[in-house]
């Protein structure tokens, strides 16, 4: 059902998306996959985005991510078990994996539970482990409900204008060393906020609370 309702609520939205072909489709291209970054809170646009590609997303154990997991296979995505906190081995493994069969894996870097717009060093790890490159994404819509949840999801109103903006992609850190991991980790976290800042400015749109 929530499936159901986030299709035909995007359906009826109005998108535009910046810089797509540009990081996502040249890097795939020139490297063979990708990683892209993204906060919790614009997962559903992302799945929305790539529906139907059985492109490959990271869901927690908990209640949530068995509901996020269900949610996102009827976008025609696939997710892989663990987090951060809990099966965190268990879950780069899993992706580990999936890069080896899909050119690209999501991952919501403040997950399963916040800090909000705090990135977490898995993807970091991951992309080392891979030698694979990050893209961040970001998303901003004009009219939305919040709903009452620590990463404050956005639900679109209907007829509402939605932006989907990529940035340059990061290259992997040159070893798992602590301070080459925490290096991206950081520049990743600093690049989404900085899109989410100018897609703002780009559109016009309210800041997002």
């Amino acid at each position: 059902m929530i499936a159901f309702v986030l299709k035909r609520l995007f359906a009826l939205c109005e998108w535009t998306v910046f810089n797509k072909e540009e990081y996502i489709d040249k890097t795939i291209k020139s490297e063979g996959r990708v990683l892209i970054a993204f906060w919790h809170e614009h997962m559903a646009f992302g799945a929305y985005l790539f529906q139907g590609s059985n492109y490959h997303t990271l869901t927690s154990y908990s209640y949530d991510g068995e509901l996020a997991a269900r949610i996102v296979r009827h976008f025609g995505l696939e997710a892989v078990r663990g987090s951060s906190s809990k099966g965190g081995s268990d879950a780069l493994k899993g992706l580990q994996k999936a890069l080896e069969h899909v050119k690209c894996v999501g991952w919501t870097l403040d997950g399963p539970k916040g800090p909000r717009r705090v990135a977490k060093p898995g993807i970091a790890v991951l992309s080392a482990r891979t030698k694979t490159p990050i893209v961040p994404m970001g998303a901003i819509v004009n009219k939305y409900w919040s709903l009452n949840s620590w990463d404050k999801f956005p639900v679109p109103k209907p007829f509402s204008k939605i932006c989907v903006g990529f940035g340059p992609a990061i290259p992997p850190p040159h070893s798992l060393e602590e301070e080459q991991i925490e290096y991206t980790r950081k520049e990743v976290e600093d690049a989404l906020n900085t899109l989410l800042y100018r897609l703002q400015k780009v559109t016009g749109f309210q800041k997002e609370e």
